[in-house]
């Protein structure tokens, strides 16, 4: 197997509070990290990267705990642009790169950006493109449920960057898919 596809990872930072927890659907996105790269039976090469900050509207002040799970400050949320920017900003990589898929480390991401985009009745570029649950496949070939950090950790290697940086987490899910052969040949089969 040598085909090469274009694979796009996606991780999201969104708004969110410990002590009352927001109420399920209030969260809104705030950061979209996003990692490009050629995928192949002999690894995974980063062609491109992109991350993009989102101004909150529903809730704009950053809880503290926010603020101190992904390090996103509210001068770089109020400095960003609205989400309809950002979704032309992310159409406008998915047109320069036509990745074959997209990849996230669980349902959350897709969930999110198709709730959202919905609630705001904005177009949601990622719509036709097929999603793939990293997180789901890696468990199908290790046999149970890790978080990111954890998976990173069983495959031998160490966490690159700030954990909940979107930008950070996809790097780190692009070098498990670059290290792990077994869950590199999973997602090549779906691709």
């Amino acid at each position: 197997m040598n085909k090469l596809s274009k694979l796009l990872l996606i991780d999201l930072e969104c708004t969110c509070n410990d002590d009352p927890p927001l109420p399920k659907g209030e969260a809104e996105i705030i950061e979209i990290g996003m990692v490009l790269g050629q995928l192949g039976s002999k690894g995974f090469t980063v062609i491109d990267e992109l991350q993009l900050y989102i101004q909150p509207t529903a809730r704009p002040i950053l809880t503290r705990f926010c603020t101190e799970l992904t390090g996103i400050e509210q001068k770089t949320v109020n400095d960003a642009p609205l989400l309809k920017a950002a979704l032309k900003q992310l159409a406008d990589f998915l047109e320069k790169h036509s990745p074959s898929a997209w990849g996230s480390w669980g349902k959350f991401d897709a969930r999110q950006i198709e709730m959202e985009t919905a609630n705001k009745s904005l177009p949601n570029p990622l719509a036709s493109m097929p999603h793939h649950n990293i997180k789901q496949l890696f468990a199908r070939k290790r046999g149970h449920r890790v978080g990111l950090a954890r998976a990173v950790q069983l495959s031998g290697l160490s966490f690159q960057g700030r954990h909940h940086s979107g930008l950070d987490d996809t790097r780190n899910i692009g070098r498990l898919i670059d290290h792990d052969d077994l869950l590199r040949e999973a997602v090549m089969k779906r691709i």
